[in-house]
Parts: structure tokens; C-alpha cells; sequence
């Protein structure tokens, strides 16, 4: 299955034309054969993170509706609070950790099980999910 998730950090770097890892973030996000998605919580996570960097909030907003176009958000659901539940016991998440325990399980309570990230720690312990790691790609 071609269903992946893309994280926030990849969504900055597919939007900062001077990142790094610019080139393998909008490459994955141009990727016809892959089924993208992205959460509510990675999409006001984009929006904090572009504020913080004072970045041109009519660029910042005209990428998120070309992402709203493109990409299938998820949202938070009866199943996939039972995932969070689940999933907060079991690891024990603290402080920002828990932001990315509610990212997975809403991947989970959607059946896709792909994550693609540069900053693979945050879901490093996650074994419920598999991390597609742009850093060294």
C-alpha cells in the first residue's frame, strides 16, 4: 500500500526553499504513486512553526490550501482517541511527545501504518507505525 503520512518538519522543508531538505521534501510531496496524508495537528503545527519563523503568512496560507488540495487531512475520531489512549499508556509520552502520539494515532485509527519524517526520533519508539526517513535518503 502507497498510503504515507507526511510530518510537519517535512512540510516546513517542502515550503523553505533554503532548507536542506528541500529538494527530498517537495520531491515526496510531488510523488504521483504515493496516497498522502497529513493530520489536523500537523497542520496547526505548520502554522505555529511558520509564525514563529515570522514567515509570509499569504505564502504560508497559500501552501496549506495547495496542500488542502492535494492531500487528504485527517481528523481526530471516536477510534482514534481509543488509539491515543492506547498508545499514551503505553509509552508514557512527555511534554511535545504526546503532539506526536496524537499524530499516530490518527494515522492508526486510519489504517496507514507509513510516517515519512527527518526527525526520526519522535516516532523512533513507535512501534506501531514504520518511519520513512528523509534525512539520509
Amino acid at each position: 500500500m502507497n498510503n504515507i503520512l507526511v510530518d510537519t518538519n517535512v512540510l516546513i522543508y517542502a515550503f523553505d526553499e533554503t532548507s536542506d531538505f528541500y529538494k527530498k521534501a517537495a520531491e515526496l510531496l510531488q510523488k504521483e504513486e504515493l496516497n498522502l496524508f497529513v493530520t489536523t495537528k500537523n497542520i496547526s503545527e505548520f502554522f505555529a512553526v511558520c509564525s514563529k519563523l515570522k514567515l509570509d503568512f499569504s505564502k504560508t496560507f497559500g501552501f496549506y490550501q495547495d496542500l488542502k488540495n492535494n492531500i487528504e487531512i485527517l481528523k481526530p475520531s471516536d477510534q482514534s482517541l481509543t488509539h491515543f489512549e492506547m498508545l499514551i499508556q503505553k509509552y508514557l509520552p512527555k511534554g511535545n511527545q504526546v503532539y506526536d502520539i496524537e499524530i499516530a494515532s490518527m494515522m492508526l485509527a486510519n489504517d496507514i501504518k507509513r510516517i515519512a519524517t527527518v526527525n526520526t526520533k519522535d516516532f523512533i519508539n513507535v512501534t506501531e507505525i514504520e518511519i520513512v526517513d528523509l534525512s539520509n535518503k
